[in-house]
């Protein structure tokens, strides 16, 4: 697989949206396992530090409604 921005060898891929990434072009973002009710009713969240990111697309930073799934 070639790296979507250089076309060099790619070494893993974004864990958003699947684009290939060589070292050079890897980033790293946070990642959002699950999310659940704990104690008291708090919500708390499994996450992942340093996930590859590509920087190219746009993960959203709220839910989005799916109604139409219903």
């Amino acid at each position: 697989m070639l790296c979507w921005q250089c076309e060099a060898t790619a070494r893993g891929v974004c864990r958003f949206c699947g684009r290939a990434l060589c070292r050079e072009h890897a980033q790293q973002m946070p990642f959002v396992l699950t999310v659940y009710i704990g104690e008291h009713q708090t919500p708390k969240a499994v996450v992942v530090a340093d996930v590859l990111f590509c920087g190219e697309c746009k993960p959203q930073p709220e839910p989005i409604a799916m109604p139409e799934l219903y």
